[in-house]
């Protein structure tokens, strides 16, 4: 059977489900609006209850909002449920907080004393407020620190009986989170917030709003509801204003579970992570993250999945700050571990134009988050995208725009559109063209898996080692460690996204758990011959030996800005590292600076890892020019190629291997077009500015 027979009726009239859905809030009630959206060709909707005064408690309001949910399904339509008013998620419109004020979120302000104190001596001090959890002595000269806390009074004032020697105070303070955080930033109203952390607080949350959902569209679930979409949850304990001290995260619970982890103190952990003092400090600054990491991970992301695949749903939506490393950390403990429990995972992405979309100072977030479905099986990434940043300014989003993005998202591999769009002078005809032209576009994108040769590594531990919370707009930590990690994880995704390479962001836990085979790091159904780590200083011992065993087996390993130099475990140079670098000189491993990594990456990176090669006219790739290469399960390719620049690309595309059949498709008007090929395809290519072209190709060895 020819390509064309295989696939030309199904991608000529393409599944509506791969189509735009419209996010409308509370809108759902509003049966007349199905008509609309119906007639635009619209995948569906992603709606909510209108959270009236009764809510949780009215029966109509949840009623109603079912009635029009069915209404959109019956039109043959698909609908998603939006898991909040307004955002973040967490609290059911402030229900969870307001009748249970034992779940607001509560943090560790955090007040290191400027002046040395000497012993032996009595030292009088008033403490920060609310109530004071630890107070601390740190020798000056190192060492652990001294706990003082049973020196408060009962009229809450210290009298610490110093010891000789010199130290420093530091005072930890249990407070709500509220001031100056996202509590009081987002746009939707100022509320207090849950712990992400505290399960009784999000099975609450869930008690509110998805059993409710399940009472009145439960028998959708499935089937024209596919999945729950939760909009920016994240640890608050920063500020986006400028602070006054330091916060970290807090739960009542957290020094006994974290003792019964790892063994110690927490306080001690507090300690290590805002200030850098205490013995083993790099170790206790990567359990402290790696704790609270874990936490939220399991009872927040780890609990709505857990609900939603047991009722049949998908288990989809964002976080907060994807496109700084950095931000992961005080958000998260681990972005990586949380987006782990979506299904779906998904971006937010508020620009339009080509120019922000392609913003190559900060992390490529559409490739990144689509590595998770990539690596997960799913094949479902979506996307909240919109013309937000071009009404902000009080312009219109031209259709170009449109498209644009809708190819920008799908080379770096989202296929979901979910929409915020005004669609302000955009005809009801050429709505419907792009809906399916997004709906071929995607149906293409979901056939097989994407042809991913390479891995590139989140450093996890880097990260927790060199962050330090702070008190700067939206606590940025402008120290020199943190703003390497952000600039080679960045400039590493970059380098290979502008060289057409495929590839996807692993965490440790895939490192390990991954097989060598033939040359191969293999995981799944994922099969990596190179293996980027971009400033990946601190490393776990296994990763390391890990390390060693891949570049021997024959797999590239190629590190940008620093190599690993000290153990997540002890904090000091290893044995492994110094096999590693010992490694570099002898040239078994590569190593560059974070602005010459490109170069390394021409020079070094094997040729088995392109899927394809793009030149220009002169000979060279083209750095707006993406591509999307994905191998079906019947072994055909996909090949994707999308111009963000602002005019044409002219060249050459040669893609590697075998080629008995292959055909153009146009997304535009659903024709296959058949070319003549020599048992390899290389093809002289012109696309327009903002265009995307697939081909499809038959006959890989």
């Amino acid at each position: 059977m020819s390509i064309i027979e295989k696939y030309g009726k199904s991608f000529a009239n393409p599944d509506r489900r791969n189509a735009i859905y419209q996010i409308i809030h509370g809108g759902a009630v509003d049966k007349e609006k199905a008509e609309y959206y119906d007639s635009r060709w619209f995948g569906g909707i992603v709606g909510n209850v209108p959270y009236t005064s009764e809510f949780p408690d009215s029966d109509e309001e949840w009623n109603d909002t079912a009635a029009g949910i069915r209404e959109y399904i019956q039109r043959g339509m698909y609908t998603w449920l939006y898991d909040e008013k307004g955002y973040p998620s967490g609290t059911a419109g402030g229900y969870v907080t307001e009748f249970n004020p034992e779940y607001v979120a509560k943090g560790l302000y955090c007040y290191d004393y400027w002046r040395k104190i000497s012993g032996p001596s009595t030292y009088r001090a008033d403490v920060p407020g609310d109530k004071l959890w630890k107070a601390l002595l740190l020798p000056v000269e190192g060492g652990d620190p001294i706990d003082v806390t049973d020196c408060l009074n009962e009229r809450g004032v210290l009298y610490i009986e110093v010891p000789a020697g010199q130290f420093y105070l530091f005072m930890m303070s249990i407070r709500r989170l509220f001031d100056g955080t996202h509590a009081t930033e987002s746009y939707s109203e100022p509320r207090n917030y849950i712990s992400l952390s505290d399960r009784k607080a999000v099975r609450e949350f869930i008690n509110c709003t998805h059993e409710n959902y399940k009472k009145v569209l439960g028998d959708e679930f499935g089937k024209g509801v596919l999945a729950m979409f939760t909009d920016e949850p994240s640890l608050i304990s920063w500020n986006i204003r400028a602070g006054v001290f330091p916060i970290l995260p807090w739960l009542d619970s957290y020094p006994a579970d974290f003792e019964a982890k790892y063994g110690y103190e927490f306080y001690k952990a507090c300690t290590a992570v805002v200030l850098r003092r205490g013995d083993d400090a790099v170790k206790r600054r990567c359990d402290f993250w790696e704790f609270i990491a874990d936490t939220i991970a399991d009872s927040y992301f780890g609990q709505i999945q857990d609900w939603c695949r047991a009722n049949n749903l998908k288990s989809s939506g964002h976080m907060l700050e994807e496109e700084r490393l950095q931000a992961h950390v005080n958000n998260y403990g681990s972005f990586y571990r949380s987006m782990k429990r979506f299904d779906w995972p998904g971006i937010d992405q508020l620009a339009t134009e080509t120019s922000a979309l392609m913003r190559d100072g900060t992390i490529p977030i559409a490739r990144f988050i689509a590595s998770f479905a990539d690596i997960n099986g799913e094949r479902e990434v979506f996307t909240e995208f919109s013309d937000h940043s071009v009404r902000e300014r009080g312009d219109r989003a031209e259709l170009g725009c449109y498209y644009g993005s809708v190819n920008w998202h799908l080379a770096m591999g989202v296929n979901n559109f979910t929409s915020y769009y005004s669609w302000d002078g955009i005809t009801k005809e050429e709505t419907r063209e792009l809906n399916r032209y997004t709906a071929r576009s995607g149906g293409l994108l979901r056939m097989g898996s994407r042809d991913s040769r390479v891995a590139l590594f989140y450093p996890e531990a880097a990260m927790w080692e060199s962050y330090i919370p702070n008190t700067n707009v939206r606590a940025i930590d402008y120290s020199e460690a943190t703003q390497a990690l952000d600039d080679a994880f960045a400039q590493a995704s970059w380098d290979l996204v502008q060289r057409q390479i495929d590839f996807d962001y692993i965490d440790c836990a895939l490192l390990l758990e991954g097989e060598i085979q033939d040359g191969r790091l293999i995981y799944r159904d994922r099969a990596y011959s190179a293996l980027v780590l971009p400033c990946a200083r601190v490393l776990e011992e296994a990763a390391m030996a890990k390390l060693l065993e891949c570049e021997a087996a024959g797999i590239a390993i190629l590190f940008c800005g620093e190599a690993p130099r000290l153990s997540r475990e002890t904090g000091v140079t290893s044995p492994a590292a110094l096999e590693i670098a010992d490694a570099i000189e002898k040239g078994r491993m590569a190593l560059a600076p974070t602005e010459d990594f490109g170069k390394l990456l021409d020079a070094k990176l094997p040729r088995i890892c392109r899927t394809l090669k793009i030149e220009n006219e002169k000979g060279c790739y083209h750095p707006m020019l993406l591509s999307h290469c994905r191998v079906t399960d019947d072994g055909e390719r996909v090949i994707y190629l999308a111009n963000m620049d602002s005019v044409p690309f002219t060249g050459r595309l040669t893609v590697d291997g075998c080629c008995a059949e292959a055909v153009e498709c146009d997304a535009f008007t659903g024709e296959m077009t058949k070319l003549d090929v020599d048992g390899r395809l290389s093809l002289d290519i012109t696309i327009r500015p903002g265009e995307g072209r697939f081909w499809l190709i038959a006959g890989r060895k």
